[in-house]
């Protein structure tokens, strides 16, 4: 096995594997890597002696026998429930086991390999869920479009259906044998729907118990563990109706920060218990009942899973903060409403917004298209007759079309031939001309005259359309740079929107980060006064005991002493007794 596989190890350790012809017991190190259990000679071996594939079979614990008190067995077989057809097919763990038995040194040492290997084997099938995380378990439901546990839901509905009226529901064990099968059930991702015929009240009732109980962390996570503990104890000390109602108010307002699966799955929990109490009557469970109970699972700090002392002095307080929920869970349990408008709607400016919306002059937008294309500014003449040509070109209208200019030098030909000085009008048409340039009577000259003025008209006409075509080749010049700066301006403001939205998301990042700080700081400053709390007692208590002690010592010796001389009169007197006989 290299480095690499080393680290995915979830679990490793020594147990004893049975093999061989005559069924021996050798000792193994195994290691639990993805979908495999190796097991090698040597902890430090790199080549296995073997594997054994996990997903398709099953791993249960071996019943106790007497005989063999100090073998805490689990075994390892073919799932037949998995199989089409359990009679044809292929019954066997490997192609040489139909199965493995392994022995480990205690029975926690073989809870704990059963449970990560049910992890390996059902995880992915909604199973091992004892001991889970509720974030593990609900991506899972989430896929099957269900908002609570399913074991949750099924101990729930059997128990609103049958287990109302029963007398000690909840304080009352169930069946140890019964709860530890419906478990390993629940474990093998099998869909265990209860009947009334084969389990019982209690029974049920202890299985939600056992399954909140074993959670890696509480209902409530262990971040808000001194938030909520505060609450309750400000609801606790209240002096007036109105303190209380801010408590209850705090608690209505602290819920919904809590994970949203959480909160549904404490909100459904809440509600149950709630309708159980109603009933105090006659299962004899009242709200401040099933609060103890429930009480350290629901809510519970890290460290109080290793002190029972810790636990026992926070007792009053979580039966305090759960006595709430259930008591006010109408008030109390209340969904924040979440702004589902999208982050692209939210960047959305509207068009009235002129404090959000550069809205850029004709000039800059101008001298913008300009140094873009052509790397320098232009004058302000040019501008303008650009600007001109680009306004006329897109109102369709040809600047030729409406008045079409006279060459200069026809019209001083023209001026000196009939002796007069007039101003040349611009025409587009052959009476306009005739108008303004009257026809005298005729002369030997007029033929040659008709031909000129033919001439000139012609190389006028060519004249105009070169102009003309220039004018606008430009203007499309000018509208080609028009869409480019207009593609140019939506690509600048999609990379605005995605800079507003990394922005928006490093804001929330840092306001996470803060938060999770704080409760990091707080969690912090809880354990080192609880630390330093629990040094000063265990000092004060050393003291105490040094002290009584000293004290006892103390009157020993002068109990010794006084034996002494006792003895000493004693002998003295006895001798003088033997003297005279």
């Amino acid at each position: 096995m290299n480095a690499a596989q080393r680290q995915r190890i979830i679990r490793s350790g020594w147990l004893k594997k049975q093999g061989g012809m005559v069924r021996t017991w050798h000792r193994r190190w195994f290691c639990l890597n993805n979908d495999f259990l190796f097991y090698f000679a040597k902890e430090d071996d790199s080549k296995p002696l073997g594997c054994i594939f996990l997903p398709g079979n099953r791993v249960c614990e071996v019943p106790f026998n007497p005989e063999e008190p100090d073998k805490c067995l689990l075994e390892i077989s073919a799932d037949l429930s998995l199989m089409e057809d359990p009679g044809k097919g292929q019954t066997r763990v490997t192609s040489n086991h139909e199965t493995y038995l392994l022995w480990a040194a205690n029975d926690e040492e073989r809870q704990k390999w059963i449970k990560n290997i049910r992890k390996v084997m059902y995880s992915s099938f909604g199973g091992a869920i004892f001991g889970q995380s509720l974030e593990e378990t609900m991506a899972f439901e989430h896929k099957l479009n269900r908002r609570l546990p399913y074991i949750m839901e099924q101990c729930v509905h059997f128990l609103t259906k049958n287990g109302l009226d029963v007398e000690g529901i909840f304080r009352l064990p169930g069946r140890n044998l019964l709860i530890k099968e419906l478990k390993e059930r629940f474990d093998s991702a099998e869909r265990v729907v209860f009947d009334i015929e084969e389990v019982d009240v209690h029974t049920v009732a202890s299985l939600l118990k056992l399954y909140l109980r074993e959670l890696p962390q509480s209902v409530i996570p262990a971040e808000y563990y001194q938030k909520f503990m505060n609450i309750a104890l400000r609801y606790q000390s209240a002096q007036t109706p109105e303190d209380k109602q801010k408590a209850i108010f705090d608690l209505r307002e602290s819920l919904p920060d809590i994970p949203t699966d959480n909160f549904h799955i404490l909100s459904f929990l809440c509600k149950f218990l709630a309708l159980v109490s109603r009933n105090s009557e006659v299962n004899k469970m009242t709200v401040l009942n099933i609060a103890t109970v429930f009480g350290p699972n629901i809510i519970r700090n890290v460290s109080e899973a290793d002190s029972a002392e810790l636990l026992m002095a926070t007792a009053d307080i979580t039966q305090q903060l759960v006595f709430m929920m259930i008591e006010y869970e109408k008030d109390v349990f209340v969904e924040k409403q979440v702004d589902t408008t999208p982050v692209g709607n939210l960047l959305d400016l509207e068009p009235e917004d002129n404090t959000c919306v550069l809205k850029p002059t004709s000039l800059n937008l101008m001298d913008c298209i300009n140094k873009e294309l052509f790397g320098s500014e232009i004058p302000a003449s040019e501008f303008e007759e650009l600007l001109a040509l680009q306004q006329l070109s897109l109102d369709g209208v040809s600047p030729i079309a409406e008045n079409k200019p006279v060459a200069p030098v026809r019209r001083k030909k023209m001026a000196n031939r009939r002796g007069e000085n007039r101003k040349v009008v611009m025409s587009g048409t052959e009476e306009e001309l005739e108008t303004h340039f009257p026809v005298g009577p005729e002369s030997p000259d007029s033929e040659n005259q008709d031909s000129e003025l033919a001439e000139s008209s012609d190389s006028l006409y060519n004249g105009q359309t070169a102009v003309e075509l220039d004018i606008h080749s430009k203007c499309e010049q000018l509208e080609q740079q028009n869409k480019t700066l207009q593609e140019r301006g939506v690509q600048q403001e999609v990379k605005i929107n995605e800079m507003r939205m990394k922005i928006a998301r490093l804001e929330r990042y840092m306001k996470e980060l803060t938060r999770s700080n704080s409760v990091i700081v707080q969690r912090y400053e809880a354990r080192i006064s609880t630390m330093d709390n629990a040094h000063k007692n265990a000092i004060k208590t050393l003291q105490d005991k040094l002290k009584a002690e000293k004290k006892s010592t103390d009157e020993a010796v002068k109990r010794v002493m006084i034996l002494q001389t006792q003895l000493q009169h004693y002998h003295l007197k006895y001798e003088s007794m033997v003297l005279l006989w």
